[in-house]
């Protein structure tokens, strides 16, 4: 029996070794091996502490004794001695401090095991004092942008947004300083992105920081539409850098669509650039549609009308005037409608030169801001006006080039809305008293940082706050009197559940339409869209395509066609009894009626002298047409076989 005690005791004992046993061996924290700890936020630039968080990834402790941290290999510091007995808890964080280590300027950050091997590294060019670079989540990818909130020994913040929530509508017109970007997502989940900012031509850091805000908001990576407002690289970015060419490119973000404007495109050797499949953005551009012109449009247009560049090219779409189909969030209730692209209707000073078509090198090029698209965004009862950097008024900058009306033209195709998103962040050339009026918002949001060019116009404040409720990302110009606006420093969150009620920054509003009839429409919004003047056979029509871009159909019943006004061949009356569908078509044929070499093309109102639309062509070839592209979009400067008689425009 007592034999037995005894081998009760030994077996105890040796299970008590077995439980006991010292760092190293099972049951007691391991080591880390590559990847399993990682550096996660660093301070490179401090008058304090500089330091570097270590972040344990896996599900069990790692003991760190004798690792080290150091800079850039073969120079720099001396290595960093994490002491022995450190332990770092699963999913937990070891942080070091010390003093002139990091350059400033730039550096490596090294995670070294006691053999000097490499556990983890990265690096940075220059630090801005007191700020961190960190990955988000802990241990995800590294940020693009450094922090001014660092989160020493405990979980990285990221952006905090606050993450969107299924069956909301929202409008976030995100906090960029001076410049634009707005991400608009359905209750559906259907999201669009308007505007990527940059702050410099060489720099990704806007396109990573709304990479960022997109996973944080959207759990993914994933937009359903993307638009560009207009080419100026405070709304887009400089593609081989940042802006929607990072997003694409470098960010991981992917799209169902672009919607761009048509500037131009690139033309392989055009203005006298070499024909090598490669873009000379300073000799191959052919505009279209453009006035003032830059490093940032040239370089956009090489990069997205390059077939060779899939990521883009396959997305790209001309953005359609007055399509509510383009934009199409599947939520009951919702829409986006596009009312103005490319200056469609506007004109310059003398009231009779259109800002379509190639300005480039006139004397005095309008603005391209003139040039933005314009979008309507509704759901339920709330509607929100938004169009990039459109002007208000007539005037010449300084600089060089023209300022023109487009809000007078786009005021009536907006219409009364809720909310107003201000042109050209608040400029005094844009958001005009008649804008102001026609579209008389309830609240308005300016998007603008510290700047020299006095954003917001004091006399853009002072109209808004007359009319309603004013939000600002920051104090833009400190010499301007806010008065009650709101100096929101951050993100203006528009959110709503109902499409009656919403808030803007917690205040309640409650959405409401203008009282009065629909919206109607009639001949004079019908547009001309396909010409062939030229046909291959005498005995072949020539035929001019009518095109309805409205949600309604019309009577064009007693309209004309006609060419050059005061000569060539007699008006041709439209039957009675025509009408074209909405989204629709109507050919006419003739016989001889137009010049081969160059003619006019008119659509005229029943009275026989008021011009609805028009068309001048040069010289034309055989069984080829002029046409716009897309359906009621720009005129394209080159004709082409694919005829598309009484169907959509390629």
């Amino acid at each position: 029996m007592q034999s037995k005690s005894y081998l009760k005791l030994i077996v105890f004992i040796l299970l008590f070794l077995f439980l006991a046993v010292p760092a190293g061996r099972a049951g007691a924290a391991n080591p880390p091996g590559p990847g399993e700890v990682l550096i996660n936020e660093y301070v490179a630039n401090s008058a304090v502490t500089e330091w570097v968080e270590l972040y344990n990834i896996t599900n069990s402790p790692r003991d760190l004794s004798g690792h080290t941290i150091d800079d850039i290999a073969g120079g720099g510091g001396a290595p960093k001695v994490i002491p022995n007995g450190t332990i770092i808890a699963a999913h937990g964080y070891y942080v070091m401090e010390f003093q002139s280590f990091l350059n400033n300027t730039g550096d490596d950050v090294r995670f070294l095991d006691p053999a000097q091997a490499t556990l983890d590294s990265t690096s940075y060019g220059s630090a801005t004092a007191e700020y961190s670079r960190y990955r988000f989540p802990d241990g995800g990818a590294w940020s693009g942008i450094e922090s001014s909130s660092p989160t020493k020994g405990a979980s990285n913040g990221g952006t905090g947004d606050e993450p969107w929530t299924p069956g909301t509508f929202e409008v976030r017109i995100f906090d960029v300083e001076q410049g634009d970007s707005q991400l608009i997502i359905f209750p559906s989940g259907f999201s669009i992105l308007i505007d990527v900012r940059e702050a410099s031509w060489n720099t990704g850091a806007g396109a990573a920081f709304i990479a960022q805000k997109i996973r944080a908001i959207t759990g993914g990576s994933h937009v359903n539409v993307g638009v560009l407002s207009h080419l100026h690289l405070d709304h887009i970015g400089y593609a081989g850098f940042g802006g929607f060419w990072g997003l694409l490119e470098n960010e991981g973000i992917t799209f169902d669509q672009i919607i761009d404007r048509d500037a131009g495109t690139w033309l392989d050797g055009s203005g006298g650039g070499a024909s090598d499949g490669l873009c000379d953005p300073d000799l191959e551009i052919v505009w279209h549609n453009a006035g003032t012109q830059s490093g940032t449009a040239r370089n956009w247009l090489c990069y997205a009308t390059n077939p060779a560049n899939s990521n883009i090219y396959a997305l790209r779409e001309i953005a359609q005037l007055n399509s509510t189909t383009q934009i199409d969030p599947p939520d009951a209730n919702a829409s986006v409608k596009i009312v103005q692209v490319d200056a469609d209707g506007v004109t310059l000073v003398d009231g009779v030169t259109p800002l379509q078509g190639d300005h480039t090198n006139d004397p005095l090029p309008p603005s391209e801001n003139d040039y933005s698209i314009g979008l309507k965004i509704r759901f339920g009862l709330i509607d929100y006006a938004t169009a990039g950097d459109s002007d208000g008024e007539y005037a010449t900058s300084e600089f060089g080039y023209t300022y023109n009306n487009v809000e007078s033209v786009i005021a009536g195709r907006f219409g009364q809305v809720d909310v107003l998103r201000a042109n050209h962040h608040g400029s005094g050339h844009s958001t005009s008293q008649n804008y102001v009026d026609t579209l008389n918002p309830d609240a308005s949001a300016i998007s603008c940082g510290n700047n020299t060019f006095g954003h917001p116009g004091q006399e853009v404040l002072d109209r808004l706050l007359a009319t309603g409720d004013v939000y600002v990302t920051n104090l833009c110009d400190t010499t301007r009197n806010y008065g009650a606006a709101v100096i929101v420093d951050g993100d203006i969150i528009l959110r709503s559940t109902n499409g009656t009620n919403y808030t803007i920054n917690g205040t309640a509003y409650v959405a409401s339409d203008p009282s009065g009839p629909p919206p109607t429409y009639g001949i004079d919004d019908i547009l001309l869209n396909e010409v062939m003047p030229m046909p291959k056979k005498t005995n072949q029509p020539e035929w001019v395509e009518l095109y309805n871009p409205t949600p309604q159909a019309i009577d064009i019943s007693g309209a004309w066609i006609d060419d050059i006004a005061g000569g060539g061949g007699s008006p041709q009356q439209i039957p009675a009894g025509t009408t074209i569908p909405a989204g629709g078509y109507w050919t006419m044929d003739f016989s001889s009626y137009f010049n081969n070499t160059g003619d006019d093309v008119r659509l005229l109102l029943p009275d026989g002298s008021t011009v609805v639309d028009s068309y001048t062509y040069g010289n034309s070839s055989t069984s080829k047409s002029w046409y716009r592209t897309p359906d009621g979009g720009s005129w394209s400067p080159i004709q082409t076989s694919n005829l598309t008689k009484g169907s959509a425009n390629p």
